[in-house]
Order: structure tokens, then C-alpha cells, then sequence
């Protein structure tokens, strides 16, 4: 996954998983602040020079990812250009605006009203970190202390006021407490997909040996 090739790095992730295109979605959490592009060249070189390593590395996957692209057929570029059809049609139909850039480089929205309740509006304006604390509380609730709890609940309250579209505190809560699925339907799904988990899986595995 290449930042500046995101778009091309998520349909090649489609194709190597067997996803749905819808499923590679995503809302832009953070922008370039005026502090980054106002750096001069002097201090650009010498962040350069103490990430050399970094570089190199980096260096070495843009351009080997830039040339699996190249290898693509027309039908690769056409994806792209759906996920990002997809994408403004997403952020049009979900978000009504987008709010003040808050905590230097990041970006918050306010839900479109007619899609208040809308979990999927919600759950992709959330950030990676907060999602990470809710997966943790949904995975070790009954083990976790009130404080630690309490500490998630604030966080996400406290980036509410800037991000009015991500999800609400009264939404995880809900989760927390929402009964576990079936064990005879998540069998009977996993069985009906089977065959396609396969195929992909044997897909991966050729992918990496060739990598």
C-alpha cells in the first residue's frame, strides 16, 4: 500500500483478496497542513537525510508497486476510476460538509440528515485509533477495568465536537452489549463461502511466491 497510489494500491488489495469493489471504500481522515508544505528545502533534505533507511525502503515498493500497475489491463484502470466514482458518491450522499482541519492535519464531517443513523456513514469518519479501542473493548469488555472504559468514552466524546460524523459513544455501547451471532449461521456462512475463501487463499499464496 502506497499513499500516493492508494486508489490503484486498494483495487490490486481487491483483486489478491477477492473483494467486492464497494468494499474498498474510504473516507480522507487527514489532509497536508499548511506546516508540511511550507517546510523550505533545506529541512525537507535533511528529514531525508535522517530517514535514508526509510527511504530506501520506500523507494524500492513505489516502484516495484508502480510497475505491477504498469503490468495491468484496461480493466484494472477502469476499477480505479469506479473506487473513485464510489468514493465522491459516498462522501455526496453520506456528509453534508466538511468540518474545520483540527489537531494540525485532520479532518472531521457532519452527517447528512437523512443519514443520522446511518452505521456505515459513522463507522468509516472514524479514525484508525479510536476504531482500535473499540475493537478492544468489544474483544476484552468483561476483562476491562471502569477507568479504561471511562478513557475511551472521553476520547471519543472530546473528537465528537470536531468530528460530528464519527461514531457516538451511545453506538458502541450498544454493541458492547449486542448479543453474539448464531454459531449454526456463522457456520452456515462459512460454509457457503468456502469455495471462494479457496480460490483466494491459493491466489495469496501464488502472489507472495512470485513477489
Amino acid at each position: 500500500m502506497i499513499l500516493e497510489l492508494l486508489d490503484e494500491s486498494l483495487v490490486l488489495l481487491r483483486r489478491l483478496m477477492c473483494w467486492s469493489i464497494k468494499e474498498m471504500i474510504y473516507v480522507r481522515l487527514s489532509i497536508n497542513n499548511e506546516f508540511s508544505l511550507s517546510i523550505n528545502e533545506d529541512i525537507r533534505q535533511k528529514i531525508l537525510d535522517w530517514n535514508s533507511v526509510d527511504k530506501k525502503l520506500y523507494d524500492h515498493f513505489y516502484e516495484k508497486l508502480k510497475k505491477i500497475i504498469s503490468e495491468q489491463d484496461e480493466s484494472f484502470h477502469r476499477e480505479v476510476a469506479e473506487l473513485r466514482k464510489l468514493n465522491e458518491n459516498f462522501s455526496r450522499e453520506c456528509y453534508d460538509r466538511r468540518m474545520p482541519v483540527y489537531s494540525g492535519n485532520k479532518v472531521g464531517y457532519s452527517l447528512a440528515e437523512s443519514h443520522q443513523q446511518n452505521m456505515t456513514c459513522k463507522i468509516l469518519a472514524t479514525d484508525d485509533v479510536t476504531q482500535t479501542h473499540v475493537i478492544g473493548l468489544k474483544q476484552f469488555k468483561d476483562s476491562l477495568p471502569p477507568s479504561d472504559i471511562m478513557m475511551v468514552r472521553n476520547h471519543m466524546q472530546n473528537l465528537r465536537k470536531y468530528n460530528p460524523a464519527m461514531l457516538a459513544w451511545s453506538d458502541v455501547n450498544k454493541a458492547l452489549h449486542t448479543e453474539q451471532e448464531d454459531p449454526k449461521t456463522r457456520a452456515l456462512g462459512t460454509e457457503q463461502s468456502t469455495g471462494q475463501h479457496v480460490k483466494c487463499m491459493l491466489h495469496i499464496v501464488f502472489m507472495c511466491d512470485v513477489l
